[in-house]
């Protein structure tokens, strides 16, 4: 690694084992800024909807002739984006080769508003204790996801008009989840990824997720190595919700923000992923885990996977319907809040997978014609534990902000989400990734994309 800890951001990474906050990542931005005059520069480039400045700090020369984009923050539940690209800056300034050719250009939080509700989930180390403190923003509240079912947000909008001006070779979305393993998704055919990629994992002890259900259609190209179709994305998100269109009472997401140009839904062409395209660039989506777990890549054939298959679905539709009973129950005393929209898309989702996922109902089709690998179910089973846990964290946080009028539902919330979170662990026996591995798999792997897309940039490839 090459993160430099006279800066906040490089202290939180390699000293205390944590996420650079959000000051920090904009006071390293400037500090490097200030340090590397002719290299580096710090500009605001939109606000977000409660008037939060997006910072994107660019490294790299006039003479540069590519850019690259990468974007964290699109998630505010994933916090290791902002680890890597502290990484990632301090690998292009130390190596010449690096920022001759190509501009690099990081975006340092792309949902600065979700950011803040999250914020101290950040610094957690338990997994109860995260989900203590747990946000994700409603699917039509999510920048990055926004306008695939015709969300129009301001900070969707600034990243597309970035797209436009840097017109980038290559975007990277840096992701992370709760509990898994590491992989990746291209919109490009990313098979040469597959290596540098599962180098990089191996030599830090990630495992790689061969079968993430967020992939689940998806051609892979290599272990843990997805490419993106449009049409398996859109017919995915469907049966979890995500492509619902947004919720009636919302009706100000459908009108435009004032200086946004109309905006049709498109599905998932419509996101952010897919906008480079326009100017012969792809987007590779890097997703590392928090807590580690080491079953999600045995690609063995399933051993039952009917019964398992039903019980994922009847654990899923149970629990959402003993939270629904619940959001019933207080929705009298709750306000129409970020909190309680987030609540919903899980809600949403844990309806529509029990579908997905039954084989007495949809279900069937995830036998056939592909084999049920190992991993696959797996990934399935780990889904069925967080989109619950999810939801319960989500509810009772809007819930315990309405205090004396849902103390009853409160502490049934505190109940379940105290016994499903400890189901979660006991099945996936989760361990803690240092912040700093995360980082560092994370700026790997971009580093590797950007060699395989510019060959002739020397020194490009990654030390590992």
């Amino acid at each position: 690694m090459l993160t430099d800890t006279s800066t906040s951001a490089g202290r939180a990474v390699l000293l205390h084992d944590r996420y650079p906050t959000l000051e920090e990542l904009a006071d390293t931005a400037h500090l490097l800024a200030a340090r590397h005059p002719e290299l580096c520069r710090v500009r605001t480039v939109g606000t977000s909807r409660a008037g939060r400045p997006l910072v994107l700090l660019t490294i790299g020369r006039a003479t540069a002739t590519a850019d690259v984009l990468i974007v964290t923050g699109a998630h505010a539940d994933e916090f290791s984006g902002r680890a890597g690209i502290v990484e990632l800056a301090h690998r292009v300034l130390a190596r010449p080769s690096l920022h001759q050719a190509v501009t690099w250009n990081f975006l340092l939080c792309l949902d600065p508003d979700g950011a803040r509700l999250a914020a101290v989930g950040a610094g957690t180390r338990s997994l109860p204790e995260y989900f203590e403190h747990y946000f994700r923003p409603a699917a039509e509240e999510q920048p990055e996801w926004a306008p695939a079912i015709g969300g129009r947000l301001p900070e969707s909008r600034i990243l597309l008009d970035l797209i436009d001006d840097l017109r980038p070779s290559l975007q990277f979305s840096l992701h992370s989840a709760d509990v898994g393993g590491t992989f990746l998704q291209s919109t490009c055919d990313p098979a040469g990824l597959a290596e540098p990629f599962a180098t990089s994992a191996a030599g830090l002890g990630i495992p790689v997720e061969t079968g993430p259900y967020d992939a689940f259609w998806l051609r892979e190209a290599g272990p843990g190595v997805f490419m993106m179709a449009p049409h398996h994305i859109d017919q995915q998100e469907s049966s979890t919700g995500m492509l619902a269109p947004p919720h009636a009472d919302r009706p100000h997401l459908d009108q435009p923000h004032p200086a946004q140009p109309q905006q049709a839904t498109g599905g998932v062409r419509a996101t952010t992923w897919f906008a480079p395209q326009r100017y012969g660039g792809e987007t590779v989506i890097v997703e590392t885990p928090a807590w580690a777990s080491a079953h999600l890549g045995d690609t063995r054939p399933a051993d039952d996977p009917h019964a398992r298959l039903t019980a994922c679905a009847d654990q899923v539709r149970e629990r959402g319907r003993l939270l629904t009973d619940l959001l019933d129950e207080a929705l009298p005393h709750l306000d129409d809040t970020a909190l309680l929209r987030a609540a919903r898309t899980p809600l949403t989702a844990a309806r529509q997978l029990a579908h997905e996922w039954d084989p007495r109902a949809a279900g069937q089709r995830l036998l056939h014609p592909t084999p049920m690998t190992e991993a696959k179910l797996v990934g399935i089973e780990l889904w069925a534990h967080r989109i619950p846990v999810r939801a319960a964290a989500l509810l009772r946080r809007a819930a315990e902000a309405a205090k004396a009028p849902t103390t009853p539902a409160t502490a049934r919330l505190d109940h379940l989400l105290q016994t499903w979170c400890a189901q979660y662990q006991r099945r996936f026996q989760p361990t803690w990734l240092p912040v700093a591995r995360q980082a560092e798999h994370q700026a790997n792997t971009v580093q590797a994309a950007v060699a395989l897309s510019h060959p002739t940039m020397p020194g490009a490839r990654p030390d590992r």
